[in-house]
């Protein structure tokens, strides 16, 4: 792997730093090593149904359940708070564009430096004591020819809200063929070796993967700043068109046996046909 320049993120505002993501992958030229911490957020793979992964059962309004963003990249739902660190590698690459391990070993190799033994499972995530505690997912622009890997580290992260929040506590009898999420037992790293907090946990990472990469500077950015990144925050990953409007075809059926057809989340065929045009959400929440 070429040099890269680490940058650390200043904000914990789940779109921004989304926002960050695309930013880097579409106008930066360096190879970059980029991580940031989020407040709590649930973040979908771009092409599920978060009405499946999501516990949305907490108000009648979407706005007040949790906090959802839609990444780039494929891949499940994970749950982010100020306990998980997200690395994410943004690379140019002419060839082998999905080669998940490439970047998953410098992290797997520094955690073990760091006294925690851990293993890659065959679905490219890290396992510590046969439980998970990094996702892994990617995203390719061949147009560009960048290359976004990124996943997280669970750490100290509040394994309560996590397991609540990533399934719905009321099954839906929705059909699609968006990806499904593939649960796995959770553990937080910090259970297995305490190096204080998520902070110090995260600068002594940095410290080990020195060995294992070829890191040319470190920079602390504030995406904020960068007007692009603002725009994007506003424009796509804080809006409903994009978190939920994005979801893939599907269909729903009630409690009473009525289906509907839902395209880019609102309703476009259905006998009710008081439901037809509505938003998804406004009519489930109607039931």
């Amino acid at each position: 792997m070429k040099s890269l320049k680490i940058i650390l993120s200043q904000s914990q505002e789940v779109y921004a730093n989304l926002a960050l993501e695309e930013y880097l992958v579409l106008r930066s030229i360096e190879d970059i090593l980029l991580f940031y911490i989020n407040t709590d957020a649930v973040v979908i793979g771009k092409h599920q149904n978060p009405w499946k992964e999501v516990d949305l059962s907490s108000s009648s309004k979407i706005k007040d359940a949790h906090t959802v963003a839609r990444r780039l990249s494929g891949g499940g739902t994970v749950f982010q708070d100020i306990g998980n660190i997200n690395f994410s590698f943004i690379r140019n690459k002419n060839q082998d564009f999905v080669n998940f391990r490439e970047h998953i070993e410098p992290i797997s190799n520094a955690l073990a430096s760091m006294g925690i033994p851990n293993e890659i499972s065959l679905r490219n995530d890290i396992f510590v004591k046969n439980h998970k505690v990094s996702g892994n997912a990617e995203h390719v622009n061949s147009k560009v020819k960048r290359i976004l890997h990124h996943g997280t580290l669970l750490y100290d992260s509040n394994i309560v809200k996590l397991n609540g929040s990533i399934k719905p506590k009321k099954k839906l009898d929705i059909r699609t063929h968006a990806v499904d999420s593939v649960r796995s037992p959770v553990i937080n790293i910090r259970e297995v070796k305490d190096l204080g907090s998520t902070t110090e946990f995260l600068n002594a990472l940095i410290q080990q993967l020195h060995q294992y990469l070829d890191i040319r500077s470190i920079e602390k950015l504030l995406p904020e700043e960068v007007a692009e990144v603002s725009s994007l925050v506003n424009s796509k990953y804080s809006t409903w068109d994009w978190n939920f409007g994005h979801t893939p075809q599907f269909s729903f059926i009630t409690g009473d046996g009525t289906e509907m057809r839902v395209r880019k989340a609102h309703v476009t065929d259905c006998l009710e046909t008081k439901w037809i045009g509505k938003r998804f959400d406004e009519v489930l929440y109607d039931q």
